[in-house]
């Protein structure tokens, strides 16, 4: 077996090669990119190598510097985990001239998978069911409406190469098509170095099926059963199960065969995933190939009881398979979530920040978590927003779905806005407990999901007070009589008892409260029309104990600066503490400024000084984590004033435009 071997990844993926590689003995080589400096995946690894700066492609995507440092290092093979450079067959080939071994498939076989159009021509070659649509090389504006027409809308512009949703566009008729393509080619080129696209007919109603593969390099290879990967929002997976829900034997054989015919059409080696799409008669069509470990596997790992990195590392060492396809059985049920840093409220916008405290449920043989975060780490705009993924096991889906709905009441990533409150609402969801499950299930139900519940937010507005009156009760000769006049500067009354009024806003409310000491852990506490009696009976760290009126809670409060989180059991209710006094405070109506509603860069910008625009004009388009985004006109006006260029970076909340 290897000795030593570097993995060129961050985050989770590294994180994950990295602990089945040590359990095995192998010393691991981890890169990163100057921001990533105190990173999970560099702290755990046996030595660590600096690539370059926070761009991708000046550190994770620069294959020379890491072939450079793995012969430098000793290193024998090259993990390249998802992303980046694990589809690369440029990087493959410059690994075999290197003579490092690359964890994955030959060369030829990434080329062959590369492009969905050369993919979907030998597919067909071996009979392997292919959607319809256009996969030529023309790539004519004009040309490609003439073929979409000829497919009938709706239709799929999907790049040519790349995966992960990103050169994804739906279009539901002709109008929409320009604008769509010209996002796909864009989010194309800047994602995989090339803007061409092919044409799909968009099947209604469809399921995403894949089958996990693995080939040795003795002609062997097996299918792993199926993942169910329906549930997604922009193209991108968020929830995966296997085994896949209503599957028949028959056709779980059916699709798994398909599946090794269409991996040996390649010469395949590795671990790979053949994805296909399954209408609701059960008939399926080959989407594409992943040639490398999905994100998803541990679902897999979960059902088969084996370690996919595992078996990974003894391929590419030369070994041949371990199991053949009789002796593999299926074992329970599992679900994966992925944890996005994202606003779910606001059109999954990805989202950046600190992470100020982090909560994993307990883990055991049938909860895991596949992370490469920790607190006091900073998600930053430059590489994906997915933070962790949580896996579950179940001997039913029935029960799966009860362990994962426990787990995400446990865990906590406070700092960074994130989907687990989306992913709880999700979950819990009629639908989806009964498995009526497809790729726009999300969109089906968003309704439901954008729903705000009616919350007594009463015990989080004393929890989140309690913790400031506590904080604030020691003075600077760390007194804590909270009846000195000198502790406090805004709230003694001499023979009358002491009260302060402190003022909170949550979303677009704001709330005063007012406090009415009676002991150093007995208070009374005025909320808009309400009272409560509450008594402190324990503080350890950030955890409050106390009585509200006839019940006991027990709340966590996390503060930082001027931002309190505070968390009971599954819910995180957010204050912001305000001073009314303080000018910064008082909000003004921003009538006729666009501002950017997270950190980025400018694509394009579709306007200029004197242009008019209606309401919904797409202004500017932007890219943050990979993925583009536009923004729209709020109204119509008159644009006044253009404050950046495409290529320009900008902070979140900066003015992009001023409009009248």
């Amino acid at each position: 077996m290897f000795k030593k071997i570097l993995i060129a990844n961050r985050g989770e993926i590294a994180c994950r090669i990295m602990r089945t590689a040590q359990q095995m003995g192998i010393h691991c080589i981890a890169v990163y990119s100057t921001i990533d400096e105190n990173a999970l995946h560099v702290q755990m690894a046996d030595e660590a190598h600096l690539l370059g700066d926070a761009p991708s492609a000046d550190s994770y995507l620069c294959g020379d510097k890491i072939i450079a440092i793995a012969q430098k290092t000793g290193a024998e093979a090259i993990h390249p985990g998802y992303g980046f450079l694990s589809e690369n067959a440029d990087f493959a080939v410059a690994c075999e001239k290197a003579k490092i071994t690359f964890i994955g498939p030959t060369p030829a076989a990434i080329l062959a998978m590369g492009s969905k159009s050369k993919a979907k021509e030998i597919m067909t070659k071996a009979k392997v069911p292919c959607t319809p649509g256009y996969h030529g090389e023309k790539q004519d504006a004009a040309f490609l409406l003439q073929e979409a027409k000829k497919i009938g809308f709706p239709v799929l512009i999907k790049a040519t190469l790349g995966g992960g949703g990103k050169g994804m566009r739906r279009v539901d008729d002709a109008k929409q098509f320009k604008e769509a393509l010209e996002s796909a080619q864009r989010e194309a080129l800047s994602s995989f170095g090339d803007n061409r696209v092919l044409l799909e007919k968009y099947v209604l109603n469809p399921r995403h099926i894949e089958i996990q593969v693995m080939a040795d390099n003795h002609n062997n290879a097996i299918y792993l059963f199926e993942r169910d990967c329906s549930i997604q929002r922009r193209h991108q997976k968020i929830i995966e199960e296997a085994p896949g829900l209503g599957i028949a034997d028959n056709l779980r054989h059916k699709m798994g065969d398909t599946a090794v015919t269409a991996a040996k059409a390649i010469g395949y080696r590795g671990a790979g995933t053949i994805e296909f799409l399954l209408d609701d008669q059960d008939q399926f069509y080959f989407m594409e190939m992943n040639t490398r470990l999905q994100v998803e596997h541990p679902v897999t790992e979960m059902i088969t009881g084996f370690d996919l990195v595992s078996w990974q590392l003894h391929i590419a060492y030369g070994k041949v398979l371990p199991y053949q396809q009789q002796d593999l059985k299926l074992q329970g049920h599992a679900i994966e979530v992925r944890l996005y840093a994202e606003d779910a409220k606001n059109d999954f916008l990805p989202a950046t920040g600190t992470i100020h405290y982090l909560s994993w449920p307990p883990l055991s043989k049938n909860v895991r978590i596949d992370s490469g975060i920790q607190e006091k780490d900073s998600i930053s705009s430059y590489y994906d927003p997915m933070m962790a993924k949580l896996i579950v096991h179940g001997a039913t889906r029935n029960d799966a779905i009860n362990k994962l709905k426990h787990a995400l009441q446990q865990l906590h990533i406070i700092g960074v806005k994130n989907n687990r409150s989306f992913l709880q609402k999700l979950i819990a969801l009629d639908d989806f407990v009964t498995g009526k499950v497809n790729t726009h299930f999300i969109e089906d139900h968003a309704t439901t999901l954008k729903a705000v519940e009616d919350a007594d937010n009463g015990p989080f507005l004393c929890a989140a007070a309690l913790h400031l009156i506590l904080d604030s009760s020691k003075n600077t000769a760390g007194s804590e009589d909270i009846f000195s006049p000198w502790t406090e500067n805004d709230g003694f009354r001499l023979q009358l008892p002491y009260q302060r009024c402190l003022h909170f806003k949550h979303e677009d409310e704001s709330y005063a409260v007012t406090v009415i000491y009676h002991s150093t852990s007995n208070y009374t506490l005025k909320i808009k029309d309400k009272t409560y009696s509450i008594q402190l009976q324990e503080k350890v760290g950030n955890s409050l104990r106390f009585t509200f009126n006839d019940s006991i809670q027990t709340m966590q409060v996390i503060q930082y600066q001027q931002q309190l989180w505070i968390i009971s059991d599954d819910v995180e209710y957010t204050l912001q503490k305000i001073e009314p006094l303080r000018t910064d405070y008082v909000e003004h109506e921003q009538r006729g400024h666009l501002t950017a509603p997270m950190p980025g860069a400018i694509v394009a910008i579709h306007v200029k000084a004197g242009d008019k625009v209606q309401k919904d004009d797409c202004l500017v388009v932007m890219e943050a984590m990979k993925m583009e985004h536009s923004i729209y006109a709020p109204e119509a006006g008159v644009v006044r004033e253009v404050f950046y260029a495409a290529g320009d970076r900008v902070a979140e909340g900066a003015e992009l435009l001023a409009f009248d």
